[in-house]
């Protein structure tokens, strides 16, 4: 889950927005269905990999050339019971999540029965997907949010703000868990490197988080692959409606991360320690 990376809650109250990029020519046929509404208004914020050593996580992607937000900054999801790893992209970020404190999760989970961060977390043992994606809503809007949805507050929310989860990640484990952030902790984007001088001076140093030495920029598509997958879910169609984000049927779970358009012809295979291949 989204602690609004943790140097950015802490410290930035608001960065200088960046423009957003242009939109794709929307489907002018007469028949719009489902999917194709749906990828109007859903786009992807973040996406987590649930991982049960977050230092060898974290090791194996500063290994490849990729910088990560120190620990120090790295807060823990306050009453949750999870923490995470982070690192940013200028047009997302990845967060290693993972099991900070299991008592404050039970206890969670008691209080909120419909959220699946036991099951996810325990992917080893019940075979759960584990990935999560975090959906933001254009123009937000609750109501159009277009699958169930539960909605719960964390300790580390604002006073009075939601996120929906998806009431399918509950039951349905080789999904991703899907949920959908408001939009006071969006992720902040940028076009370009040269628009990180947008963040204030003070906090000048969060810029060096979006810089990676092996020069991977902008996030240009995810395919996550699961078993055993219905692709005809509410949740799945939704995801499915979203550009440069798919989720198919296979013979593993694993996630292919492309950066850049795969500029540099690179390729680096994290398993087995993450479900990972990166693309740069």
């Amino acid at each position: 889950m989204k602690n609004r990376i943790p140097i950015l809650i802490l410290m930035i109250a608001s960065f200088i927005s960046c423009k957003n990029e242009p939109e794709k020519n929307r489907n002018t046929e007469n028949v719009e269905t489902k999917t194709k509404n749906v990828s109007s208004d859903l786009q992807l914020d973040h996406f987590n990999i649930w991982v049960k050593n977050p230092k060898t996580g974290k090791e194996r992607l500063t290994e490849i050339g990729f910088t990560s937000v120190p620990d120090s900054l790295s807060e823990v999801h306050k009453g949750q019971g999870t923490a995470g790893k982070y690192f940013n992209f200028l047009n997302g970020y990845l967060e290693l999540i993972f099991v900070y404190d299991e008592n404050e999760l039970e206890e969670n989970i008691k209080k909120n029965k419909d959220l699946d961060f036991t099951e996810r977390a325990n992917f080893e043992k019940n075979g759960a997907l584990p990935f999560s994606l975090a959906l933001k809503v254009k123009d937000y809007d609750a109501e159009k949010i277009p699958f169930e949805k539960v909605s719960y507050h964390q300790d580390w929310m604002e006073e009075n703000a939601n996120i929906y989860s998806a009431k399918n990640s509950k039951t349905h484990l080789q999904e991703p868990s899907i949920f959908v952030v408001y939009p006071e902790i969006e992720s902040d984007r940028f076009e370009t490197i040269s628009d990180l001088k947008n963040i204030p001076d003070e906090y000048a140093f969060a810029r060096e988080f979006y810089k990676h030495p092996n020069g991977a920029k902008k996030i240009t598509n995810i395919v996550i692959t699961s078993t055993d997958l219905d692709l005809e879910t509410e949740t799945i169609k939704a995801v499915n409606g979203i550009p440069h984000l798919t989720v198919r049927n296979g013979k593993e779970h694993l996630m292919e991360l492309y950066f850049d358009n795969n500029f540099q012809d690179k390729t680096f295979d994290l398993r087995p320690e993450l479900p990972l291949i990166v693309y740069l």
